[in-house]
C-alpha cells in the first residue's frame, strides 16, 4: 500500500478499543512476519496476497485472514479461513472495520 493509505488504515484501527495493531512490516516474507507476530488479522498489498504463502496460511487452519489493499485504496479482497475471494471494492473505514470484525454484508465474488 501507499504510504499515505497505510497511514489512512493505522488511523482508523488506532481508534477502535477492541483492535491492535500488533506489527507493521514492510517487504518482507509473510509467512514469516505471521509466525513471528501471530496475528489474528493481516492486512497486505496486491504483491503479497497473490504469494502462494498468503492462500496457504490463510488456509491452514491457523484462525488467520488477510485483507488485500490495492495501492489506491478502490479494490479490497477479503481471504478468509477457506480458499475463497470476497471482492469488497473501495476500501472504506466502515468497510475496513467490518472486515477486520468479520461482520460480512457484501455479496460474494462469483
Amino acid at each position: 500500500m501507499s504510504p499515505l493509505l497505510r497511514e489512512i488504515v493505522r488511523e482508523i484501527i488506532a481508534r477502535e478499543p477492541d483492535l491492535e495493531i500488533v506489527a507493521e512490516h514492510e517487504r518482507v516474507d509473510v509467512g514469516e512476519a505471521v509466525a513471528q507476530d501471530d496475528p489474528d488479522f493481516v492486512i497486505v498489498g496486491p504483491e503479497a496476497a497473490t504469494d502462494a504463502r498468503v492462500r496457504s496460511l490463510v488456509g491452514a487452519g491457523l484462525g488467520l485472514r488477510a485483507l488485500e489493499v490495492h495501492s489506491d485504496g478502490k479494490e479490497s479482497v477479503l481471504y478468509e479461513l477457506r480458499p475463497h475471494r470476497v471482492l469488497l471494492g473501495e476500501i472504506s473505514s466502515d468497510t475496513l472495520l467490518r472486515t477486520i470484525r468479520a461482520v460480512p454484508t457484501w455479496e460474494e465474488e462469483p
